[in-house]
């Protein structure tokens, strides 16, 4: 049936028995009071408006530029920063504004409402006054402006159409596909690729559907794996197209679950020699309860979870790629940050603890939502390369 049965057969189920769906639904609140029911059906819109449909709407400009002097910046917030705020935490990020680019270092002073880092204009001017936020990508652009590498700008055909991606050359037989988070766009992928193209790998920084540019589903839902890993299929078959010997899978965060999703369906998964995985969505029904709102009792959120499979399709047990680690063949680095807010730290730590022949993990403290690199960018690159030379034989 492939990867879109599920969750059509599920909702084509829901919209034939909604009838009876609405009368058992109608008996539980009165059983319940509708409390507990009203609550889940809140949430699940919730869930829906949040977390399953598409959103490219725009970050926005949140902190102001005070002063700029000597190679530094001040930036102010309106509101004190909260536990995990990025733009006081240490670690290489990237400063947006409206027509340019800058990348910043280590904070040098922070109080309650400013911080002051280290910044390298890559594009634009920086002046005060300006209205900016930070960006954790750390790159501006595509791999010709942000790091010098030249390349090509190519389609892969997947079952919806035509995907944009990014293909960088190298001398190697070994291509290298990078898949990004969720709601995110291939300058995620930026910050590992010079990693990569050292050792000699070709490059393939892939969209996939429901991204901008890229073919969407009738829905506008992310499937979380179960539909988006034939993208990531047809990426693989492209490679091998043209030419490729061996793959390497990359994955942050929503990528990462695509990522496995291919691992467990894919014919081409045989041609995997190894996967790196930074902060990846394992499994999502432990992503919601994770998320859930303090407050938010968690017989609220079952019930939610219950409605969402209802109501949009969602099957859980498709999602949960911890559920078959022993089908897993090639081996895997795993990053994850333990301050995580969105991606429980604790489901990296069980696909650690299934798989201690395949997984080499890299567990950090206090470190957010897929910020490894960010916050240590030379030892990130060091354990991936030699993960890399070890996996693939590399000298």
């Amino acid at each position: 049936m492939g990867a879109r049965g599920p969750l059509r057969t599920a909702g084509l189920w829901f919209r034939r028995h909604v009838r009876a769906i609405a009368v058992v639904v109608g008996l539980m609140a009165l059983a319940v009071g509708g409390g507990t029911l009203g609550a889940g059906w809140h949430y699940a819109d919730v869930l829906d408006e949040q977390g399953l449909r598409t959103n490219h709407s725009p970050e926005k400009f949140d902190l102001v530029v005070t002063a700029v002097a000597d190679g530094r910046v001040t930036l102010e917030a309106a509101r004190a920063p909260g536990p995990n705020a990025t733009w006081w935490t240490n670690g290489v990020l990237g400063l947006k504004w409206d027509g340019g680019y800058a990348q910043m270092s280590a904070p040098h002073e922070i109080d309650g409402h400013h911080a002051v880092r280290d910044a390298r204009v890559l594009e634009g001017t920086l002046v005060a006054g300006m209205q900016v936020r930070v960006d954790t990508f750390a790159f501006p652009g595509d791999p010709l402006l942000a790091l010098g590498l030249p390349f090509e700008e190519v389609r892969v055909r997947g079952p919806l159409g035509e995907m944009p991606a990014w293909f960088v050359d190298a001398p190697g037989g070994t291509w290298a596909i990078f898949v990004h988070g969720q709601d995110s766009s291939r300058q995620e992928m930026l910050r590992s690729m010079p990693a990569f193209h050292a050792l000699g790998l070709k490059e393939l920084v892939i969209t996939y559907r429901n991204d901008e540019g890229a073919p969407a589903e009738t829905d506008g839902r992310h499937s979380f794996g179960a539909r988006e890993w034939e993208d990531l299929d047809a990426a693989a078959r492209f490679a091998l197209d043209h030419g490729a010997a061996r793959l390497v899978l990359v994955g942050n965060s929503m990528g990462g679950g695509i990522v496995m999703s291919f691992l467990y369906r894919s014919e081409r998964a045989a041609r995997v020699a190894a996967v790196i995985l930074d902060a990846p969505m394992l499994d999502f029904a432990a992503v919601v309860d994770h998320r859930a709102p303090d407050g938010v009792p968690g017989f609220v959120v079952g019930t939610a979870k219950w409605l969402t499979s209802l109501r949009f399709g969602v099957d859980w047990g498709e999602l949960d790629y911890l559920a078959r680690t022993a089908d897993l063949r090639a081996p895997i680095l795993l990053f994850h940050g333990i301050a995580d807010d969105k991606v429980p730290v604790a489901t990296s730590d069980r696909l650690a603890k299934a798989r201690p022949d395949l997984v080499t993990y890299v567990r950090l403290p206090g470190v957010g939502h897929v910020r490894s690199w960010n916050a240590d960018p030379v030892a990130y690159d060091s354990a991936m390369q030699a993960f890399l030379r070890r996996a693939l034989g590399l000298p």
